[in-house]
Formats: structure tokens, sequence, C-alpha cells
């Protein structure tokens, strides 16, 4: 006789993303049956015209809902993002592990640096690798489980520091990015609409996220160690190297490995090198923009589009020269086996990745993130709330519509030209504004199963899961829910002292207009 509890806990996630998507397909339902819409002011250019716009729930059990439903299952999969990434990053990693490269290099570390300070260096890499939606995920993800198998921990804690540290810190950094050209574009449109003379610069929360980032770093870092590593005990995974390898031959593997490092980084160098014309000098640079790190961070730059595909490569080729100085490799034919052997191992992931893109491909066609924010940026124009009870109503509206629309550009479009009125109004400064947004907006990845990476992430807890019958939502969630919790306590704390002490957020921008 089957026991309900037990067949509760093993429930695979898949399952979890079915029930999403008849909830979705419900609700969407009920919605358009009750006539649910937004109506909200929307900038037409980003000159800062304004119009209203409304938008209303579309319902998924419409005769137009149910033909969307049969026909977009394929290009739901294939505009998915992390399914593409995942597939590049997954064929040089592969070749990474099966050689053995990445288990002698996190081992080498782990004798050299105390693991207090590697994971908190781990965290802080994963915090700045956010710049790029897919590097963090794809491939530090599972570099994390293997420099935590090389401290003869469980892989799981490195997924989840890992996870936490890339989605929740997606608002802070050490570098001005395009998220801050995107989302400053805004701000100084919608702020226009009350002074028309009012800038913001690009730099403006720079001072601010500089120091978030230390601090995620380094509250996750202790909640790793106080709380998710000794929960999780030590690695039990079998060790699956095939090769014994003389520590002679791993130490001049690294070396090896060292030199092809610098010797790719030579012409990545020089591609970054600005210069007019289309010659080589500048090639991965939008060279449309007219301040450098415009050119470095936009969007349409070749560097930030094809990061995974660079680190990627560099990494295959790190993995094939160790190999070669070690003799884990001896043949082309080994690396394709490794790529084969680990791509087998990803089969869930790819499984779980149909039906978040369903999922999310669902929720975007129903418009049901779209009205609730605009429903909850009006709630805060038409409010009466001033000082940190504004702040605090941004913050937390922002953590919510993050969880229905991820994406912080989408969001923010419709929020700035809304909010920024009773903002300014109440003496805060556009800005700071932004910066309240920008961090209730990340807090909440690591929990929205709409948010695409999140798919990625329960995809490796599978992976380097022993039993996999313990594998399931519940679990992931348990996992990262201390972050969770720890990360929004640093952004809220942050964001309280420095409204009530002044500080800058950025160079000559504060709290307060």
């Amino acid at each position: 006789m089957i026991n309900p509890k037990k067949f509760k806990k093993s429930s695979h996630p898949v399952m979890f993303f079915i029930y999403m998507l008849l909830l979705v397909i419900v609700i969407s339902g009920i919605a358009n049956a009750l006539n649910l819409q937004a109506t909200y002011d929307k900038l037409t250019t980003i000159a800062g015209e304004v119009e209203s716009s409304t938008v209303a729930v579309n319902s998924l059990l419409s005769l137009d809902g149910i033909k969307f439903i049969i026909t977009s299952a394929y290009n739901n999969l294939i505009e998915f993002v992390p399914f593409a990434s995942l597939l590049i990053a997954a064929i040089s990693f592969g070749i990474a592990l099966k050689s053995g490269y990445l288990k002698t290099l996190c081992g080498k570390l782990n004798k050299k640096i105390p693991k207090f300070i590697l994971v908190f260096l781990y965290s802080i890499v994963c915090i700045i690798a956010s710049l790029d939606s897919n590097v963090g995920y794809v491939l530090l993800l599972p570099i994390g489980a293997v420099l935590f198998m090389a401290m003869n921990r469980n892989p799981l804690g490195g997924l989840a520091l890992g996870f936490a540290s890339t989605a929740a810190g997606h608002g802070a950094g050490l570098f001005i990015t395009s998220l801050d050209y995107n989302l400053t574009s805004y701000t100084e449109a919608s702020a226009k609409l009350l002074d028309s003379d009012y800038l913001v610069s690009q730099s403006s929360n720079l001072i601010f996220i500089i120091i978030a980032a230390v601090l995620i770093a380094a509250i996750c870092t202790l909640i790793t160690e106080k709380i998710v590593v000794r929960k999780l005990g030590r690695n039990q995974l079998e060790d699956e190297e095939e090769f014994v390898v003389e520590e002679a031959k791993e130490k001049k593997g690294l070396i090896a490995a060292l030199i092809t490092t610098i010797i790719c980084l030579i012409p990545i160098i020089l591609m970054l090198i600005p210069a007019n014309g289309n010659g080589f000098l500048g090639l991965l640079l939008d060279k449309s923009q007219d301040e450098y790190s415009k050119m470095l961070f936009s969007s349409d730059s070749l560097l930030m589009t094809n990061m995974v595909g660079i680190l990627s490569f560099v990494l295959a080729l790190q993995a094939f020269v160790f190999g070669v100085v070690t003799g884990t490799i001896k043949k082309i034919r080994d690396m394709v086996n490794f790529s084969t052997d680990y791509l087998k191992s990803l089969g869930g992931i790819f499984v779980l990745i149909f039906f978040a893109a369903q999922l999310n491909a669902y929720v975007t066609q129903t418009n049901i993130g779209v009205v609730i924010t605009g429903i909850l940026s009006n709630f805060i124009s038409a409010s009466k709330f001033s000082f940190i009870p504004l702040i605090l109503i941004i913050f937390l509206f922002s953590m919510i519509c993050n969880i229905l629309l991820p994406g912080s550009i989408a969001k923010w479009a419709i929020m700035a030209p809304n909010i920024m009125p009773v903002v300014m109004q109440a003496n805060i400064s556009p800005e700071f504004a932004q910066l309240v947004f920008r961090a209730g907006d990340s807090i909440t990845n690591v929990i929205t199963p709409l948010f695409s990476y999140f798919v990625i992430f329960i995809g490796f807890i599978e992976v380097f899961t022993k039993n996999k019958n313990d594998f399931s939502i519940r679990r992931c969630y348990k996992l990262i829910f201390p972050y969770f919790i720890g990360i929004t306590f640093i952004w809220l704390l942050m964001i309280i002292c420095w409204y009530i002490i002044g500080l800058p957020i950025g160079p000559g921008i504060y709290p307060t207009i």
C-alpha cells in the first residue's frame, strides 16, 4: 500500500511546475471573467512622453488561450534563454570535470586558502557574475558544487551559496553595468515629469551597490558556514574520477592551464581595446556607445551577449591542455566522451526546463505580472505614505511584483513613471527610489519559479543529490530559504540606515533631494 506522506516527500519537482501551469490556467480564466485589469502611465519613449495604458488579464481557458497552449510548446522551449546557455556550458564543463582539471584546481585552492575566505571569494565572484544573466548559473553553480566537494562538504551547499549570491545579489555589484544604464534611463525620464532639468547619472547607485556586494557575500558566507554546511554534513557522493594522476603531473598540468589562460586573454583583451572601424581591436565592444563602460557592458556588446560562449571555450581549452599534460586526455574522442557523459547526468534538468519554459510563457501570455505590477504601482502613486513607510512599501511591492514579473527593466518601466511623483514630493531622490527598487527586485529571484534560472538551480540539485528519492521542490526551498531571509535583512538594513544617516549612495548622490 502506498504511503501518502512518502509519496508526497518523493514527488519530483516536475510535478510542481505542472501544478503551477494548471494554477496559472485556472487563475487566468477567473481573473479574465472578473475583468481584472490595470491602467497606468507608461513611458512611450525614453525622452519622457507619457500615455495611459490599460492591460487586462488574458484567459488561457478561452479559444485563443487553448490555441496558444497547443501551438506554442516548441517555441517556448527554444526561446527559453537558459536552455541554449546550459547546453553550451555543459560541453566545456564536462571536459573540465571528467579530465580532473576542476577537481585538481579546487583541491589546490582548498589547501592554499582558508575555507571561510574561499567561500567568501566564491560568493563575491557569483555576485559580480550577475552582470551577465547566464554565466553565474550555468557555469559557476556547478563549479561551486565541485569546490565544496573538494572541501569534503556536501555539494548542495555550493549550489545554494552560488545561486543565492548570483540571484539575490543581482542588484549589487562592483561595476556600472547595463542594468544601471537601463534603469537610470527610465528613472531620469520619470523624474523629468516633475523637474524637466533633472539628470540621473549611471553611477548614482555605485557606492551603495559596492558595499552591498561585500555585505551580501559576508552574510552568505556566514549562513553557509553556520547553518547550511552543518545541516548538510560532509560530501556523500562517490568519487567518479577514473584517473589517478601523480602530484608532479598535476602541478605541470595546472601550470600549462595557466599559460593557456594567459594566451587566451591576449586576443580577448585586444578585442576590448576601443578603436575606430570594424577591425579586430574593439570587436567585443558596442561601438555605437560613446563611453567605454557603456561599450563594455551594453546589452548589445559582443562581450555581454557571448559571455557564456567565451568563458566556456576558455574553460574547455584549459581542461584540454591539463588533460594532455597529465595524461587524462589522450585523444579527441576522450573529450567527446567526457562531454557526453556529463550531458547524460543533466537529463533531468532538460525535462525540468521544458516545463519551466511553458510556465514562463503562460504567465507572460496572461499578462498577470504586468497587471499586478500596474495595480501596485497605482497604489503607491495614490498613497499618502512618505519617508520610511514609503520606502518600505516600494521595497515590499518590488519584491511581490518580481515574483510574478521577473525582469528588472520591464517592471521599472511601469513603476518608475507612476511612483516617481510621490517619491519626489516626499523629498526622496529618484536615484534612491531606484536603489530601493533594485534591492527588492533582486531578493525574490531566489524563490520565484518564474525566474528563468531558478530551474537551473533545482536541476543541479538533482544532479548532485546522492539519493534521487530525496530530490524534491521542498528540499530546494529549504536549502535556499536561510539565504533569502539573511539577504533580505541585509538589503533592508542598509536601505534604512542609508536613509536615516543620509550617506551617499553614489558620487554626489544622497537619499534625499
